[in-house]
């Protein structure tokens, strides 16, 4: 199995950190959604409000991180 298909196994119901940086800021909140959207190309989808401050770091990046949390 390749470490995509391992990673997208592991996101199901639970709760997530979403992290995110431009320039120097840095920023992250909490998730309780994540999901799977395809394989090929490996794409996940996430839901962030335009007001969170964390934002403006994923839009000018265009990046984001997403751990899983175990417990």
């Amino acid at each position: 199995m390749n470490e995509i298909g391992a990673l997208f196994r592991r996101l199901s119901a639970g709760v997530y950190v979403v992290g995110a940086s431009h320039g120097d800021r840095r920023g992250a909140f909490t998730a309780a959604w994540v999901m799977q959207t395809s394989f090929d190309p490996p794409l996940v989808v996430l839901s962030i409000s335009p007001d969170h401050a964390t934002y403006p770091l994923l839009h000018a990046s265009g990046a984001f991180t997403v751990s899983v949390l175990k417990r």
